[in-house]
């Protein structure tokens, strides 16, 4: 399987599971009266119409130049994280002030068999979904599907915070300090948007690197100048960027060297090509 094929159908998976745990979540949310399952199930919705942007983004990377864009749309990938990471950001927000507002309004009371059922299907979907993405990932190192992992990441943890909450709110029902039951909903809510706020602060934060042409992290820059080095071109002759699945390699040359430029290219593809990242590969001739 190529990694394009296996991207697609992650995102497409991606996107059938969002829906079958949004609308029912939503429709158990009402029901029990849970901001919990509501909050959780809207990040299921979202993730839905997420995964259907980074479809619509897969196309429009996968595009060749033309007159519009001559360069192509290296920057469509990264622009879908990046708004990906807002619209998260913001649900988790929006969450937080509503949890706050039902703190101030004494709390509120849930319906907890509706909520325990809907905790230990939902957990075991989103694992499941979880794994089987991954599976892709490998075959697939894309930006676009890391972010659609960690989406799954933060909503299967969500997902097991809420059923453990749940069961500790059934629990605190049987003792003395029932009456506190009632303040167990809106803290959940609390307690997991500040941890995960920060997953969509990264996505903004690599999303906007990549938008401006920075240096890629890791390995990749090292690996590179590795590939190159036989050709006697220094460490600051090679200039990196990667957006989304693209690597730009900018590699400054002499005139006693640009008869190896044709040999230097294909290096540098075939290196990329075992990344499973893009090349635009560029030679600039240096006097």
């Amino acid at each position: 399987m190529s990694p394009f094929v296996a991207e697609r159908r992650a995102l497409r998976f991606s996107a059938v599971s969002a829906s079958l745990f949004a609308f029912t979540g939503l429709a158990l949310g009402v029901a029990s009266g849970s901001i919990t399952i509501l909050f959780d199930s809207g990040y299921s919705l979202l993730s839905l119409v997420l995964a259907s942007l980074s479809l619509f983004a897969l196309q429009q990377a996968r595009k060749p130049a033309d007159d519009r864009y001559p360069f192509g749309r290296l920057t469509v990938e990264p622009l879908a994280v990046l708004l990906k990471g807002v619209v998260i950001a913001s649900v988790c927000l929006f969450s937080l002030a509503s949890a706050l507002w039902s703190l101030w309004q004494g709390g509120r009371l849930v319906t907890l068999d509706l909520a325990l059922i809907f905790g230990v299907v939902n957990v075991t979907g989103c694992l499941l979904s979880w794994w089987w993405l991954s599976r892709y990932a490998r075959i697939a190192r894309s930006s676009l599907l890391a972010a659609e992992l960690r989406q799954w990441q933060m909503d299967t943890w969500l997902s097991v915070a809420v059923m453990l909450g749940f069961a500790l709110t059934w629990g605190l029902t049987l003792t003395p300090w029932a009456s506190y039951a009632r303040f167990a909903d809106p803290v959940m809510v609390l307690i997991i948007v500040g941890y995960f706020l920060p997953i969509p602060i990264c996505m903004v934060r690599g999303a906007l690197r990549e938008l401006m042409f920075g240096e890629p992290l890791g390995s990749v820059r090292q690996d590179v100048v590795q590939e190159v080095a036989d050709f006697d071109i220094a460490n600051g002759n090679v200039r990196l960027a990667q957006v989304g699945s693209f690597l730009m390699v900018d590699i400054q040359l002499d005139k006693q060297q640009i008869d190896d430029a044709k040999e230097i290219v294909e290096s540098v593809e075939r290196h990329c090509k075992l990344r499973n990242l893009r090349p635009v590969t560029s030679i600039t001739l240096v006097t």
